[in-house]
């Protein structure tokens, strides 16, 4: 995560661990994007409940920051 002050934040577990997603502040005219971290690291391999727990947690996170910013958001998995 950069210095610069965050416009958004949501932090959900999965499992051990705790995932936060973070939306900086875009400069105008730019492409909101966020990021997310991984504490206390990022695990090698997730189950499929982990998988859909992660998953559940990163959709009502970006929902809740999407309304919130009355933005529409997309997640492109890869």
């Amino acid at each position: 995560m950069t210095a610069t002050a965050a416009l958004a934040v949501r932090s959900w577990t999965v499992n051990a661990y705790t995932c936060t997603l973070t939306v900086q502040r875009p400069k105008p005219g730019a492409v909101v994007a966020c990021s997310i971290e991984w504490s206390p690291n990022t695990p090698n391999r997730l189950s499929d409940a982990e998988l859909q727990t992660y998953r559940r947690g990163r959709n009502e996170a970006l929902a809740s920051i999407a309304a919130e910013l009355g933005i529409s958001a997309a997640v492109v998995e890869v």
